[in-house]
């Protein structure tokens, strides 16, 4: 099922208990209240509010119904759904589902939110906010927020430790006792349960050169190091290489401790690429020749296959910036989050995502991109395995076939609010006629925007 529909499965009249292991913090109230609602959203922000209190009531863990919610918020099923995976995205919320005969019960896992300090230090939450509500409200948020320290370099700590005030058996020190071992281990299974982890290894972009390069400067590698999250996500999403990335560094970097800032870093990165793009010297080339050809590439035309060589040239920001230029626009905040989201999600190869880009913006002739039919496209790739750009046009080419079957209806709607059909891309039709579809783009101005993308990457590779 299309990931815009699944929405559908929920049963308002299932029922769901509550699960929350700790209680929600004045601090952690705070951050949600200020930090996380401008990511989540208003009706996400409610949804979870009324989880912290049905969950503080005198049974807990008492049956609820989805009705009963739905209700309560005055919303409907899909509205419900939407809010829900915002906040399991946002990391306050897991979703488990167990089958009882024909019936299926939810149970929904609180997961207190970050503090103010760790959610800064958190490299997805801290980005999403700064793209959503802007460099100076971030930053006044920040300051808002910060404790200016207090210098004890001149002081001398005289504080005692654990074992010199209290008197605890050396035989239980070196033998932890039984109780506290079970004790220790519920916890960590709680905590194990609350927190995951994600890979965060990145192929095509060598960290530890990037720290060779650093070690050489006045930076604190060992600062670097704990922002490895951050600074894979800022290549992905930007195409930044290892020696434009330490330059971007060593600015986000205090010269009077050599202390690595990251969330100066973020700025930096942000305003950079909006200021001064060219800045951010090209990257691709060497990924493009590195990357293997796929079997499918041998099918198709020259104009495809210098296609598929852009999109593994250039990160999707890059990518968008240069289309859109070519179509005289410009590359707007929420296009920014858009691929932002799905580069995070780490389903889609940069390739891919710039597919879909190029699909939206020269097949459809779209202005913009627009993030309901974008995220459709890309669940839809997604679930096909869809791993190059090479596969995606081929897939688009089986879409089309698959077309002229009656039982395979393919102008459905992507995402339930625009007609929109996936089709072949006007540049590798065969017969392809304007005329009948004034929609299109025509093969005038596809060239143009061909011959304008290969200039823009040849004066790349000329700086």
């Amino acid at each position: 099922m299309n990931m815009s529909e699944q929405w559908r499965n929920v049963d308002p009249q299932s029922e769901f208990v509550l699960v929350a292991n700790d209680d929600i913090s004045d601090l952690q109230r705070t951050s949600l209240d200020v930090l996380y609602q401008p990511i989540i959203g208003v009706l996400a922000y409610a949804l979870v509010n009324n989880f912290w209190r049905m969950a503080q009531e005198r049974d807990p863990h008492k049956v609820h119904s989805h009705f009963e919610l739905l209700s309560y918020l005055n919303v409907d099923v899909k509205s419900f759904y939407e809010a829900r995976i915002k906040l399991e995205a946002a990391g306050l919320l897991k979703t488990l589902v167990k089958n009882s005969g024909e019936d299926r019960v939810y149970a929904y896992q609180l997961i207190n939110p970050l503090d103010t300090h760790s959610f800064f230090a958190d490299d997805l939450l801290s980005v999403s906010l700064l793209q959503i509500i802007g460099e100076d409200r971030y930053l006044d948020i920040f300051q808002e927020f910060a404790k200016e320290p207090f210098d004890v370099s001149d002081y001398k700590n005289i504080s005692k430790n654990f074992l010199e005030v209290f008197n605890i058996k050396q035989s239980e020190i070196a033998k932890t006792p039984t109780v506290v071992n079970k004790v220790k281990d519920n916890v960590n299974r709680v905590k194990s349960f609350e927190t995951g982890t994600k890979d965060t290894v990145n192929d095509d972009f060598d960290f530890n050169l990037l720290l060779d390069m650093l070690s050489q400067s006045f930076v604190n590698v060992a600062d670097v190091k704990k922002s490895v999250d951050l600074i894979n996500a800022e290549h992905e999403l930007y195409g930044i290489d290892e020696i434009q990335m330490s330059k971007l560094i060593e600015k986000a970097t205090n010269v009077t401790n050599n202390v690595f800032d990251p969330r100066k870093f973020k700025v930096i990165v942000s305003r950079q690429f909006k200021e001064n793009h060219a800045s951010l010297q090209e990257t691709a080339d060497a990924r493009g020749n590195e990357s293997q050809t796929s079997a499918s590439e041998s099918s198709l035309s020259n104009v495809e296959k210098q296609l598929v060589k852009s999109t593994q040239e250039y990160s999707p920001v890059e990518f968008l910036n240069y289309l859109k230029k070519a179509k005289g626009g410009y590359v707007r905040s929420a296009e920014e989050r858009i691929l932002a989201e799905v580069v995070e999600r780490g389903i889609l190869n940069a390739e891919v995502i710039n597919m879909i880009t190029y699909h939206l913006l020269v097949d459809q002739d779209k202005s913009g991109l627009n993030k309901s039919l974008f995220d459709a496209i890309a669940d839809n790739w997604s679930q096909q395995h869809i791993s190059n750009s090479s596969e995606a046009i081929e897939y688009i080419k089986k879409r089309k076939s698959d077309k002229i079957k009656p039982k395979r209806n393919y102008s459905r709607r992507y995402n339930g609010q625009a007609n929109v059909k996936e089709t072949l891309p006007d540049w590798a039709k065969d017969g392809y006629d304007n005329s009948k579809n004034e929609k299109q783009v025509d093969e005038t101005k596809k060239k143009e925007l061909q011959e304008r993308i290969k200039k823009l990457k040849n004066r790349r590779k000329e700086g």
